[in-house]
């Protein structure tokens, strides 16, 4: 069997590191994109004798297809790639396009379904490995498996687990093409959603309208990827990266977003909208990572109201 990858996120870098020692994979393509995951995916081809093809968004159309028509694979497997496969290439492979989509299908369709099942409290996510059509995340599907999606898992987290069951996965695909046995099951697509990537509006706590599970939910989606949910405060701008629920009570006619503690002891304690408390273990600025109750040190008091 002669296998190509097209790859681009680390998501991908278990499966890689698995079929390089294969010898079925004859090539690899990634974006021309200059990122610390671009180097480990060169690193793993190199150590596996594969080479590795760069392609640029302009000219990808013409190039993929001369790359497939060079290589001759049997099956190229997509996994995080973020531009669309022209129609006339997929039928290229004997064996097509297979998709490996890091959400369940077709529930969770789109470019960026991990931070909106986080974001959105799903208490299940998924791999979803499929085969390729002309339209985004609607091929029948092959093989597919589930994971728990806790409230304290965040994208890094989901991440790592998601990888490991696509690597998982990648095994089952190839044995069962070997072997011909292969049974696709169509999509049901009455239940299809589709979810984009987050405009920057959505990688903000609004305090006036956030009960505290969505602001823990939204930071959890947010780290480490975006260095945590943004706010705003004292004329500045920060990430949280990291909470914790709080049991202090929330006086009445405060304002969502309230500063009720601040010190070292107490930590920084936010009021959310539901008149509960959220404690802020863990913030992002420019100048570095800090517990929540450093922000003393840039002016904040008790009594300060975020967001405004």
């Amino acid at each position: 069997m002669r296998i190509v990858i097209l790859c681009n996120d680390r998501l991908a870098l278990p499966a890689l590191s698995q079929l390089a020692q294969s010898g079925l994979v004859v090539a690899a393509g990634t974006t021309d994109r200059v990122s610390e995951t671009q180097m480990l995916i060169r690193q793993l081809c190199t150590q596996g004798k594969i080479p590795v093809q760069q392609f640029s968004r302009k000219n990808f159309n013409a190039d993929l297809s001369a790359w497939l028509i060079q290589h001759q694979p049997d099956v190229v497997l997509v996994k995080t790639f973020p531009w669309k496969i022209p129609a006339e290439c997929l039928s290229i492979p004997k064996q097509g396009f297979i998709n490996f989509h890091y959400a369940p299908l077709p529930e969770w369709r789109g470019s960026n379904p991990l931070f909106w099942m986080i974001r959105n409290r799903a208490s299940i996510a998924g791999v979803s490995v499929h085969r390729m059509a002309e339209e985004f995340d609607n091929g029948d599907i092959l093989f597919s498996q589930s994971l728990s999606l806790s409230t304290e898992t965040t994208f890094g987290m989901l991440c790592t687990q998601l990888a490991y069951a696509g690597a998982e996965l990648t095994g089952k695909l190839i044995q069962g093409i070997a072997a011909g046995i292969l049974k696709p099951q169509p999509q049901d697509h009455s239940k299809a959603k589709w979810y984009g990537r987050p405009k920057p509006s959505d990688l903000f706590i609004d305090w006036n309208t956030m009960p505290m599970i969505e602001v823990r939910a939204l930071v959890k989606a947010c780290n480490p990827w975006n260095k945590g949910a943004g706010t705003r405060g004292n004329g500045w701008t920060f990430g949280i990266t990291d909470v914790s629920l709080s049991p202090v009570a929330v006086p009445e006619n405060t304002l969502p977003g309230t500063i009720l503690e601040l010190d070292e002891n107490k930590g920084l304690v936010i009021a959310c909208s539901d008149k509960r408390a959220i404690r802020v273990d863990i913030i992002y600025c420019e100048e570095g990572f800090y517990p929540g109750h450093r922000l003393i040190l840039f002016g904040f008091k008790k009594g300060l109201r975020l967001g405004t």
